[in-house]
């Protein structure tokens, strides 16, 4: 019986049954040993979508999964290791991959070499992240999707509000976040296991200065080995951007799908006045991001945005 039938059949509605659901868990259990006790012949990421959150990685890795030899994480789109799961070891992080087997029945069938990755859109913001990933996968390529960080800060405390992780206003939350995050990444560094509920969903501002971000990434791997995508392009023109990408990954084309995205959250937009606060706030972050990439970016605030 093929894992797609049992994770279906695990799925299924009798399954929530409450001696059924024991059997489901016990399944769940079993499968991870297996993944775990076979890790060493186990493939490896070729391509980490590392941040960043709110930015349109959603869709990109739903597109590039449609491809019939793309494969995922057992875990869905990534295993958070290099963040919040470092502590579960190497050999957890590798066992979430396709087996060596697989990618050869893979490559049989389709004719194409498998290919995997890792989307973790935290991994770009997280303070251990990047090292942990440069000292494990030196040679893997990094993609990285930038949205204009004031949009990006009101979407994240949307999508905060509308997954139960904020009770504050916008405002409030706004004025908050520094507090919020004092101490955090201290106590990251202290205890490996310990996720920082603040880091993750309160980073409002913090999470749109690109230029700090992207240095560490740059001072970690070389500049040919990372690709960034400017979301407001890969939406309006998503097949162009989209061709970009494979053709940088060395895969076949495909195209956005009308699905892809569910990530998207309707709500009412900030008022003037705060909006060109912030705007005044990434001034300075983005023009350093701008000379770092030696592109700009059609964002609020920037030149092009406003003449």
């Amino acid at each position: 019986m093929s894992t797609r039938i049992i994770t279906r059949v695990s799925q299924h509605p009798l399954m929530e049954r409450s001696g059924l659901r024991h059997l489901k868990e016990g399944g769940k259990w079993g499968r991870e040993r297996v993944a775990v006790a076979t890790w060493e012949r186990r493939v490896l990421p070729d391509l980490v979508l590392a941040g960043v959150q709110r930015s349109g990685t959603t869709a990109l890795f739903e597109a590039l999964y449609r491809l019939p030899n793309v494969e995922r994480p057992r875990r869905g789109k990534g295993s958070h290791y290099f963040s919040y799961n470092f502590h579960r070891g190497w050999e957890w992080f590798q066992s979430q991959f396709p087996t060596e087997a697989w990618a050869r029945s893979v490559e049989s069938r389709t004719g194409r070499p498998l290919f995997t990755f890792d989307a973790c859109p935290y991994y770009l913001f997280h303070p251990f992240a990047v090292e942990r990933m440069a000292q494990a996968l030196p040679e893997v390529k990094v993609m990285v999707m930038l949205r204009d960080p004031v949009r990006r800060a009101e979407s994240h405390y949307h999508h905060s509000v509308s997954h139960g992780h904020e009770d504050l206003s916008l405002t409030e939350a706004l004025a908050a976040e520094d507090d919020r995050m004092a101490g955090e990444i201290d106590r990251m560094e202290q205890d490996w296991s310990y996720w920082s509920h603040h880091h993750e969903h309160h980073s409002y501002l913090a999470k749109g200065l690109y230029a700090d971000q992207l240095g560490r990434l740059f001072r970690h791997y070389d500049r040919d080995r990372v690709m960034v995508v400017q979301s407001e392009e890969f939406y309006r023109r998503p097949d162009r951007v989209l061709g970009d990408v494979t053709d940088w990954l060395g895969l076949d084309p495909v195209a956005l799908d009308t699905g892809d995205d569910r990530n998207g959250h309707a709500y009412r937009s900030m008022d003037h006045d705060r909006r060109a606060r912030l705007i005044e706030l990434y001034r300075e972050p983005n023009e350093r991001l701008y000379a770092m990439l030696g592109r700009r970016f059609d964002w609020l605030g920037s030149d092009e945005a406003n003449g």
